[in-house]
């Protein structure tokens, strides 16, 4: 714990030396580390001596969380529902193998999460960091399982217990083994796993950013969109919160904070945009680019809608509860299978769907938001546990008929090069048409509420100009008949298969008569997968380890970014996108998005040697902005002084 202290006390000693204003922000900028970032800003165990570790890992998502241990999904709701029922809350940790679209909501609704899969990009471990949650992969564990009941106390935050049997499920570390419902604790600073239910230390300043972005939340339910901000000081939260908020607001920390903070807005070349999908996340994307001070004895926060932007929201990520999935799969299943009532869970859907997206717009998404089209591969929406039997009797269908629909569907090996994105769109126009219109009335009814929204649509497996052109043709019909020109920025495509990045002029000149193609994010997984001919799961476990023992590879291509390949790739890519500036005229939005979009040294290296080629930003999840900003920062700033 001492390399911990001593980092988060030097640090914090120089953020008050830039609020008393006899250290400049841009020296602290030019030499700060990840690791003291992250002890300042993540939690940490108070106290970490007598306890010996019992597992380790890779840590994707810092943070140290302690909770009860879940190894089943169905469990895990049942916990969270029997939770809701009490009015209170209860710590979990999940880990489990594998996992899928059903595992979404236990999964970000845990403290933390931890699996022996050793690829970082696989569903649970993506979902869970994107959604603030500590993660560990590659932990040195197995899963054991038998069909055994044990009886399994849970105790809610309230106090309360709660009592349940089930199969007995348990995990084997080197020399210890924890059965579920056993408490443990995640330290995901170090990537170490401790038996029992230790203490940890949250970050100040963070704590104001989440009690300001709860405190906006609940304004905004209360005083409506266009006036949440203004009223948060009248929220029960910041009541209850106001002597913490302003004494740590004004004190030296914060307030050096706040100037690094500003300066690191001030000096990137590129925007760190976030990638978010609910309200929290996006008020919380809000509050970092925000100015927060003390007036008149009173906590005053100033959006600045030029440092924050929505840089992808992924809907596939909204569906996270059994009757909305549900609802997904009849409309994939379609009117042939659903038959008359069809149409009945068609308005349903798109009223859901435009309901999450408004949710997300209402916040307030700054510079742009981009919109990806529903992204979720047949395999995932359909998983092997599929009961085509069950679901056919609740909802009143064929079952054989589901069945081979199903079989038709799901039948991919390759969940991530199969059906999905823009492949959607061009076979199911009824499919196009109903996400567009739902992307559609979300913006428009956020403007009828004073929310200025500028939508950038994002396709997703783009491959030939032709399926481009024809989304295109049926979303501008659609902006038209609801007369929104003015809040549609225009289309981006995603550069993550072979067959973007050769045709990429002819796919970025498409154009309909309103709507044009203006835009590109590179996608930090695939368009890798795509360079490198690697399987991003598979690979992590059978080619990665042994090419980076190798030194063929200087780390895995899926944490940092492959300088050699894919970097000169994304390079190209940009130059080529710039002549074609030339000739159409256009001004292309380029990102780039994926767990790199994250990574301290890929940002610093983006910025160096992408960004002056017309990268204008990185997405990211909200708790990797901060990262990625000061590593931007940074880069620039040692550009500069190396060249005086």
């Amino acid at each position: 714990m001492a390399l911990l202290t001593n980092n988060r006390n030097l640090l914090s000693e120089e953020l008050h030396k830039i609020s008393l204003g006899i250290l400049s922000p841009r020296d602290v900028l030019l030499e700060i580390q990840e690791e003291q970032l992250t002890d300042l800003l993540a939690p940490s165990f108070a106290k970490e001596e007598g306890h010996s570790s019992i597992g380790n890992g890779e840590s994707i998502l810092p943070g140290d969380v302690s909770g009860q241990l879940v190894l089943d999904r169905k469990l895990g709701e049942i916990l969270l529902k029997e939770a809701q029922n009490r009015n209170t809350t209860i710590d979990l940790i999940y880990s489990l193998e594998g996992g899928d679209l059903e595992d979404f909501y236990v999964l970000t609704s845990s403290k933390g999460f931890f699996t022996n899969q050793k690829a970082r990009t696989t569903f649970c471990p993506v979902q869970a960091s994107c959604e603030g949650i500590p993660t560990l992969v590659n932990v040195n564990c197995k899963y054991q399982f038998n069909m055994e009941t044990d009886e399994i106390t849970y105790t809610f935050n309230d106090g309360s217990k709660f009592n349940i049997e089930q199969p007995s499920r348990r995990i084997i570390f080197e020399n210890h083994i924890l059965n579920e419902g056993a408490y443990l604790s995640l330290n995901s600073n170090k990537g170490l796993i401790f038996k029992g239910n230790l203490s940890a230390i949250p970050s100040t300043i963070i704590k104001v950013y989440q009690i300001l972005s709860q405190a906006f939340m609940e304004a905004l339910e209360i005083y409506g969109a266009k006036n949440a901000e203004q009223n948060i000081i009248y929220s029960s939260i910041y009541q209850n919160n106001k002597k913490f908020l302003i004494e740590t607001i004004q004190s030296p920390e914060f307030l050096g904070f706040k100037k690094l903070l500003e300066e690191a807005y001030n000096i990137s070349e590129l925007k760190v945009l976030s990638t978010a999908h609910t309200t929290r996340t996006m008020t919380l994307t809000r509050m970092y680019g925000s100015d927060i001070s003390i007036l008149d004895g009173e906590v005053c926060i100033k959006s600045n809608s030029n440092r924050y932007g929505l840089g992808l929201l992924r809907d596939e990520r909204m569906w996270n509860q059994t009757t909305d999935i549900d609802l997904m799969r009849i409309i994939f299943l379609g009117e042939e299978i659903v038959g008359e009532s069809y149409l009945e869970y068609k308005d349903k859907y798109l009223q859901k769907f435009t309901s999450m997206v408004y949710d997300v717009f209402k916040v307030g998404t700054g510079e742009i938001a981009v919109v990806r089209l529903l992204c979720m591969p047949y395999n995932m929406i359909f998983t092997k546990e599929f009961d085509a039997k069950k679901f056919s009797k609740k909802y009143n269908l064929d079952e054989k008929a589901v069945s081979d629909r199903v079989k038709v569907l799901a039948n991919e090996s390759e969940t991530y090069h199969g059906c999905r994105g823009v492949r959607v769109t061009v076979q199911r126009q009824d499919i196009c048409q109903i996400w567009s219109e739902g992307v559609i009335k979300a913006a428009h009814q956020a403007y009828n509420e004073g929310i200025n929204v500028k939508v950038q649509i994002l396709l997703s497996m783009v491959t030939f100009p032709e399926e481009v052109s024809m989304f295109v043709e049926t979303f501008e019909k659609l902006v038209e008949s609801y007369g929104v020109q003015d809040l549609v920025r225009g289309v981006s495509i995603m550069i993550e298969t072979s067959g973007a990045f050769h045709v990429l002029e002819d796919i970025l000149d498409v154009k309909g008569e309103n709507i044009e193609l203006n835009g590109a994010l590179f996608g930090g997984n695939d368009f890798t997968a795509a360079c490198l001919n690697m399987n991003r799961a598979d690979s992590a476990k059978s080619i990665i380890p042994e090419y980076v023992k190798l030194n063929i590879m200087p780390s895995s291509p899926f944490q940092i970014i492959n300088e050699q390949i894919v970097g000169k790739a994304i390079v190209q890519g940009l130059r080529r996108t710039k002549l074609l500036k030339y000739s159409n005229g256009r001004e292309y939005l380029m990102g780039l998005g994926g767990e790199i979009a994250g990574s301290w040294q890929s940002v610093k290296w983006l910025s160096k040697h992408a960004a002056p080629h017309g990268l204008n930003y990185v997405s990211t999840p909200p708790d990797r902005i901060l990262f990625s900003l000061f590593a931007s920062a940074q880069s620039v700033l040692q550009s500069l002084y190396s060249d005086i």
